[in-house]
């Protein structure tokens, strides 16, 4: 006669069956018998195994639920499984909700905090499953609880670390930091690119990198060359004009590194960009010194030489005296291109420390004018006005009234009269205006007057580098004041300063 197995035992065999329970384990803990499945069971310590009758209350329960829980058999059997729940899970009916999910699906799994008998918690993975008699009727459940409570604090720490890694780019302001899907759609921005592109991140988020790319780069396919390199060998370096959303461009340092899963997929790639527009301004304004340097330097050295040369050879009186003029004449304008640059190169290096005090703007301005000496024989120069005491440095002022001036004087002729006037400027301000008579400047050249090495035509064959009103802007700018300039060819130029006036 065939033995038939119990119904109960025969579903939870089946049921540990689809949990990869190795029944081969019965075989190595019982080698001297043969040990059933509830035996087998009830040995287990690594999984928490039990069973629950139709209404969740604790039937069975095996070593390792009570290594994990800490209940015994006796003490736990016929409770309610809902005891392993925290507080707030019971009160939202998650254990009721499981067991309805297992009864009307077979089977249901969940991860959450679990509670032991001395109150303590641990993060359990759970696997309800329904049991069946051989008829199909629910005769109960077989619970089996894993602890990964250390996995789950790695995991945690994992994604702490991610947060905290996420919270610091999106913060980094110095650069741009970019995530782009495989395709190059935009998917992160941080506040550095926010900053240095112009875009808000619910203006640019799902749009196309190569926005950022100007016309003719696009057309030319840079965007998708910069890309498929990243693709091919992992990393790409570029430099070159960038758009802003205003439509201004910056000279960016562009870094792509394309991003792959375990399995090697590309998941996207991450876009660094750096704004290096004052390194390539900079590198821009070496080359035009370079170039300056070259003609403006050389012409005068040329004409001492030839006129040095000239003097050896005893010309006459008469001719001498022209030679010597000639000397003097490009000696000054040697030492006055020397000159600006020793000051643009110490206001460039921030060598330059201010001392502020309290100046009579009237009297500095009249001191340093009579100062400049032979320039102003003639009568050439007439200072007026009165204005309130200023707060600056006393060595930027004069060097500020020292270049205005001798720009007026350099640029009008010698029967015309350069005016220097102090007046009661905006409220706060006091007022250093400069005004000549001379060739003035072009309305096309006016924006770029305070750029370096920056000369415009009229005024290429008198001197200088181009760096005497970078200088001055530098310097007014470090006093707190305000500088404009209004110009007009044939009729003339007027500088305005404004300095802060004593608080």
């Amino acid at each position: 006669m065939t033995r038939r197995r119990d119904p109960a035992s025969w579903s939870v065999g089946r049921a540990l069956g689809r949990h990869g329970y190795d029944r081969d384990v019965a075989r190595r803990t019982t080698p001297h018998r043969a040990a059933s499945e509830t035996d087998l069971v009830a040995q287990v310590v690594d999984y928490a195994l039990f069973t629950l009758d139709v209404e969740g209350h604790v039937r069975s329960w095996n070593a390792g639920a009570e290594r994990l829980k800490g209940y015994r058999s006796d003490e736990i059997q016929g409770r309610s499984f809902r005891t392993f729940y925290p507080p707030e899970d019971q009160e939202s009916g998650l254990p009721d909700r499981l067991l309805q999910q297992a009864r009307d699906e077979g089977r249901v799994e969940h991860e959450g905090w679990r509670v032991r008998r001395d109150g303590s918690r641990f993060w359990g993975n759970v696997v309800i499953t329904a049991l069946h008699d051989e008829h199909g009727e629910l005769t109960g459940f077989l619970k089996v609880t894993r602890d990964l409570t250390e996995q789950h604090r790695l995991i945690e720490e994992l994604r702490r670390s991610e947060e905290r890694f996420r919270v610091m780019v999106s913060q980094v302001v110095d650069y741009a930091i970019v995530g782009l899907d495989p395709d190059g759609f935009i998917d992160t921005w941080n506040a550095g690119a926010e900053r240095l592109k112009g875009y808000a991140a619910d203006e640019i988020v799902g749009r196309h990198f190569s926005v950022f790319y100007a016309a003719e780069d696009r057309e030319a396919g840079l965007p998708a060359t910069l890309l498929g390199r990243a693709l091919e060998v992992g990393r790409v370096e570029h430099e070159g004009w960038r758009v802003r959303r205003d439509g201004s461009r910056f000279w960016g340092d562009v870094v792509i590194t394309a991003l792959h899963d375990d399995a090697g997929e590309v998941r996207g790639f991450v876009k660094v960009t750096r704004d290096l527009t004052d390194r390539k301004l900079l590198e821009e304004a070496q080359d035009s010194f370079y170039a300056t340097f070259e003609h403006d330097f050389r012409n005068p050295v040329a004409a001492i030489r030839g006129a040095s040369e000239a003097l050896a050879k005893d010309p006459g009186e008469e001719r001498r005296g022209e030679l010597l003029e000639r000397i003097r004449t490009n000696a000054d304008r040697l030492l006055a291109m020397t000159g600006e640059l020793v000051e643009y190169a110490r206001l460039r290096s921030g060598s330059t420390t201010l001392h502020l005090e309290v100046l009579d703007l009237v009297a500095l301005a009249t001191e340093t004018v009579a100062g400049l000496g032979v320039v102003t024989e003639g009568g050439r120069v007439r200072l007026d006005g009165g204005c309130e005491s200023i707060e600056a440095d006393r060595v930027s002022v004069e060097r500020i009234i020292v270049n205005l001036v001798g720009n007026a004087l350099r640029y009008s002729d010698p029967g015309t009269v350069v005016e220097v006037r102090c007046d009661p400027g905006p409220p706060g301000f006091s007022r250093l205006t400069v005004r000549d008579r001379g060739r003035g400047i072009a309305a096309r050249d006016l924006p770029h007057i305070f750029t370096e090495f920056e000369r415009g035509p009229l005024a290429r064959d008198d001197g200088g580098v181009g760096l005497g009103l970078a200088s001055v802007k530098k310097l007014v700018a470090a006093n707190g004041g305000r500088i404009v300039v209004e110009s007009e060819v044939g009729s003339g130029t007027t500088v305005a300063v404004d300095f802060p006036h004593r608080a």
